[in-house]
């Protein structure tokens, strides 16, 4: 008998049935224009984005100019100036117009898991296992996705197809999200790092993460990290410490926490461990240090729960306070703040939005410069800012433009889109 993630105590099956259906807390918004409106500005994108001659690329660009300007115009605006800064003022607006601008894999069909090869991956054929739903259309409405890493038994790593044939089989699961289970490098001395040629652990589950959104539609706002065992769950932690603003939250299942990672990274990310030890209690107690009150811990957790965790929890996609500490020298950024990489930091970046005031706060170690990534989320973009860093403050005004929207298409996603940045010189 094939054994699953996990066993649900009696009577959980018919609450699993009823989470099946259930709506997904924070999915995307739907904002102010018509599918319609946000897939035929998709369409408009998605030629810029991929066009067959560089006089398209500028047509594009041209006619997408064009249909923010009338957007912004009928959104009461005189200008052009005006209507492109109130049309780039629609975050919910634009992380669906990006979802659409995507031309996603049409062949692929849900119902049993198949095998995608990594196309990003020049010289090496590494696939990882997908799974569907059965109800699973290209383009449809955004799935959330679990990147699954599988436990190492035995002294070697189980397989994605052998995860996703014996665990993880729950019908909510199968049926509610796309699992994508990562193909983790064969020497466990790898699997917390990038490795060569990012054919790490971390490199693997980053890989893995950016092949399928590239053919699957998920919601940028309900992606997951699940790791199984303690060298699954470690690894996952450490792909969430570098890279949090890519992710909802962090499962960690019959294994314990990582012991080498802090909680600073964690402030906007929620961690949820089930049948875990010391460690993760140890890692509760520091998110609570920290004043996060993100981090749960469930020794008798079934699959009723990790799925009601899921379906209610969605990445905060533009938080109003961020916290991380550099790595060395990555991570370097998280969310909307970045600073150069930067060997021998030791003090965290603690950034602020204040939108009401219209301020932005930021306190950075020993670094020549922090760039802020920007849109209607964080400020408002009609009003002068008031920018303090290290405690020296200047005022100015900040205007998003279509040009710096689409230089930042690959910082944004469909959950959180950036219409400007800005680069500061840090005094000290």
């Amino acid at each position: 008998m094939t054994q699953s993630l996990l066993s649900p105590r009696p009577g959980a099956l018919a609450l699993l049935a009823v989470l099946v259906l259930a709506p997904f807390a924070g999915a995307q918004q739907v904002g102010e224009l018509g599918d319609k409106e946000q897939a035929a500005l998709g369409k408009t994108l998605n030629k810029f984005i991929s066009p067959k001659s560089d006089k398209e690329k500028e047509k594009a660009k041209a006619e997408f100019i064009s249909s923010l300007e009338k957007l912004g115009k009928k959104r009461g605006a005189k200008e052009t100036q005006d209507a492109l800064i109130s049309a780039l003022s629609l975050p919910a607006d634009l992380g669906r117009v990006l979802f659409h601008s995507v031309e996603y894999k049409s062949s692929l069909r849900g119902g049993k898991p198949i095998s995608e090869e990594i196309g990003s991956l020049a010289n090496s054929k590494t696939t990882y296992q997908l799974s569907l739903p059965s109800t699973y259309r290209a383009g449809a409405t955004p799935l959330p996705l679990i990147l699954a890493i599988p436990e190492f038994k035995d002294g070697k790593t189980v397989s994605p197809a052998e995860f996703l044939t014996a665990q993880l089989t729950e019908q909510e699961f199968r049926e509610g999200a796309a699992i994508a289970a990562v193909p983790m490098p064969a020497d466990l001395a790898k699997w917390n790092t990038l490795g060569d040629d990012n054919l790490g652990g971390v490199g693997m589950v980053m890989r893995t993460w950016g092949d399928v959104i590239s053919k699957v539609g998920i919601d940028a706002d309900k992606v997951f990290l699940l790791g199984r065992g303690t060298e699954a769950v470690t690894a996952a932690m450490h792909v969430a410490a570098r890279y949090p603003h890519r992710f909802a939250g962090v499962i960690g299942m019959s294994g314990d926490a990582a012991a080498d990672v802090a909680a600073t990274n964690f402030r906007n990310l929620p961690t949820f461990f089930v049948g875990a030890g010391g460690n993760a209690t140890a890692f509760e107690t520091k998110c609570k240090e920290a004043g996060y009150e993100n981090c749960t811990l469930k020794a008798d957790g079934t699959a009723a729960d990790v799925w009601s965790w899921v379906t209610k929890t969605a990445r905060i996609a533009n938080p109003l306070k961020v916290s991380f500490m550099p790595g060395d020298p990555y991570p370097d950024r998280a969310y909307w703040v970045r600073i150069p990489a930067t060997e021998g930091l030791k003090s965290a970046v603690q950034a602020e939005a204040d939108r009401a005031t219209n301020t932005l706060k930021l306190t950075v170690p020993e670094v020549r410069q922090v760039t802020v990534f920007l849109n209607s989320a964080l400020i408002d973009f009609t009003k002068p800012v008031q920018i303090e860093i290290n405690g020296k403050t200047r005022t100015e005004r900040i205007v998003p433009s279509v040009d710096d929207m689409l230089q930042l298409l690959s910082t944004s996603d469909n959950g959180r889109v950036y219409v400007t940045h800005r680069t500061f010189e840090v005094t000290n």
